[in-house]
């Protein structure tokens, strides 16, 4: 019966799975429909420059909305340079430029206009790395040949220093060299007399959280590396602005380098995660623990809530997993996105209505725009569309004539590299053993384990029995207690909730066998019924109704002749055989309990 059951639920899903596509496609259109309704003839009336850059990045599919959106974008420009009218602003700027770009516009001195608002940030720390295998002695020049350290590297690695520069000190158990902040910018050329590597290493103030730099360099005996240090952010009002940086930093990535804003990105990203850095980061330099770190961020009902609003920092969440479209963490967000559409089809504004489609569903500009047909994307002509940091590692170069059709990203040269696990410096995990690290996919696996090790862990049971451990269930989930149902710490045992257990296919066929059981035990009354139903039917309304028996004989009187009575038939002859139906209906019930069996 229950195979019975679950054949039945297959083939219901397998039918309704048309109808479910069918409805989502109803519900983008329907978001679509909406927010043209919403912007058009309005698109110059909309809040802020946000409004319209995002409107404009939805819409592009449509040449008429896409140009009023185009025009309300440059009428509300300062000089021809930044938005908006009243007030310059990096974060408003780099959006408009993006939303233009997107179109193919001429954004050149919108983006020469960000680029000058960059400053040093203060609240950075950086260091000089030499290492070698065996003991060295090496010289580091700056400034003039005559203006040097002598750096003398033990057995041990520790360093001793000496020499007539100011720039470098000794740090972390003079082990590494700090360089002074007033030396950021100059270029350091270090020269030993063993082979050896130099790595510029960052962190911010007050922070145990160390990272590497990309640019690590090796030379055999005697020969020399070259390094400086290039650490900008945007600022506005004189000061770094972390969110205005994330945006700058992406607007530029197609045309300029962006590799001197990414420590200031990365390294104050724990401090700035209500602006979503990571979704940013993965975008402009992917990485396994940047992916990881949006991962867990997610909300169990699909959703980010990061401190913009879950709307606005979902779809962010979205742009930075664009890569990874089929992933189950994205298609649970555009599931929760629809739950939480409104009934004309939007999210609460504009602005989240916008930045959503873009994000969920996009659609490609329109050719009708005049400037889409001067675009050459870069896609179209065997060009590869990547991350800057990711065409550095093919030895790629940034084509910055070609455009990619996400709006996004940089046109390389060379198609990104695909690293196996061992590349990415991380260890393969069995199905049955957790990553103390992040976890992550490489081209020879989809367990990766970067930063930590495989372990083997037995499952709780709350998830051998098909729930999840979480600290916190989700509004649609209950928690499972039971002896069966343990989670480890602190974590609590969520299932769906569930009103009743889904036995309804037992009670159908329950109904049925009752009704198939009435229908044999009280056969001659339908079939009485049946015939007196056909027969007023076929006589028409108010037609009379046969009687079913004749009536009784004339009583009987003298000198009239006795009625001749019908002979009774023998006992045997009056049993009649049995019916076709009666035979039909006796074999259903037979099969219907051997199905029971």
């Amino acid at each position: 019966m229950r195979k019975a059951g679950a054949i039945l639920i297959s083939v219901l899903l397998v039918l309704l799975l048309p109808l479910a596509i069918a409805e989502d496609s109803a519900k983008v259109d329907k978001a679509y429909t909406c927010l043209e309704g919403k912007v058009k003839g309005k698109c110059s009336s909309l809040a802020s420059v946000e409004e319209q850059s995002f409107a404009l990045f939805a819409l592009a599919y449509d040449s008429a909305l896409a140009g009023e959106c185009k025009s309300a974008l440059i009428s509300n420009m300062k000089n021809q340079e930044c938005w908006p009218k009243s007030a310059c602003k990096v974060k408003d700027t780099a959006q408009a430029v993006l939303a233009l770009n997107y179109i193919g516009a001429d954004t050149t001195k919108p983006e020469k206009w960000l680029l000058s608002q960059n400053k040093t940030p203060s609240d950075l720390i950086w260091f000089l790395e030499i290492d070698a295998k065996d003991a060295t002695s090496c010289i580091v020049k700056y400034e003039t040949n005559s203006t040097q350290n002598i750096i003398s590297m033990a057995a041990d690695k520790k360093l001793s220093l000496s020499g007539n520069g100011n720039c470098l000190s000794l740090t972390n158990g003079n082990y590494w060299l700090q360089i002074a902040p007033s030396c950021l910018g100059r270029k350091f050329r270090v020269s030993c007399d063993k082979d050896f590597y130099t790595a510029l290493l960052y962190k911010k103030s007050n922070s145990d959280v160390w990272h590497i730099s990309s640019n690590t360099q090796a030379a055999s005996a005697g020969g020399t590396t070259e390094t400086t240090v290039n650490s900008l952010c945007f600022k506005q009002g004189g000061e770094c602005d972390y969110e205005a940086s994330l945006w700058a930093t992406l607007a530029l990535q197609q045309d300029y380098s962006i590799e001197s804003f990414l420590p200031y990105l990365i390294a104050l990203a724990p401090d700035n995660l209500k602006y979503n850095p990571y979704s940013f980061l993965n975008i402009l330099s992917p990485s396994d623990e940047f992916l990881s770190n949006i991962r867990n961020a997610q909300n169990p009902a699909g959703y980010w809530d990061l401190g913009s609003g879950r709307y606005y920092d979902t779809a962010l969440s979205l742009l930075g997993m664009k890569e990874i479209s089929e992933d189950s963490q994205v298609l649970a967000s555009k599931d929760w996105l629809q739950s939480v559409q409104g009934t004309d089809g939007c999210w609460p504004t504009v602005k989240d209505t916008s930045i959503i489609l873009y994000s969920a569903w996009p659609k490609e500009p329109s050719s009708g725009i005049v400037d889409i047909s001067e675009i050459d994307y870069c896609e179209d002509f065997g060009k590869f569309c990547t991350s800057q940091t990711e065409c550095s590692e093919a030895e790629g170069e940034i084509l910055s004539n070609y455009r990619c059709k996400n709006g996004l990203s940089a046109c390389c040269s060379k198609q990104a590299l695909s690293k196996t696990c061992s590349e990415k410096s991380g260890v393969n995990c069995a199905s049955d053993e957790e990553c103390s690290g992040s976890l992550a996919s490489a081209s020879d696996t989809s367990r990766c384990c970067i930063g930590g090790v495989c372990e083997k862990v037995e499952t709780p049971g709350c998830e051998r029995n098909n729930y999840a451990c979480r600290a916190n269930c989700a509004s649609d989930e209950e928690v499972k207690s039971g002896s069966g149902n343990d989670c480890t710490g602190n974590d609590f045992c969520c299932g769906l909730k569930e009103s009743s257990p889904s036995y309804w296919w037992i009670w159908l066929l329950i109904i049925l066998i009752i009704l198939v059981i009435l229908a044999i035990l009280f056969r001659h009354q339908l079939r009485l019924w049946i015939f007196r139903i056909r027969d007023g039917l076929g006589k028409g309304k108010g037609a009379p109704v046969m009687q079913t028996r004749p009536p009784f004989p004339p009583p009987f009187r003298p000198g009239m002749p006795r009625p001749m009575m019908p002979r009774q038939a023998p006992i045997q002859q009056q049993r009649a055989a049995k019916s076709k139906t009666d035979e039909e209906l006796e074999q259903t019930l037979r099969k219907l309990k051997e199905m029971s069996n």
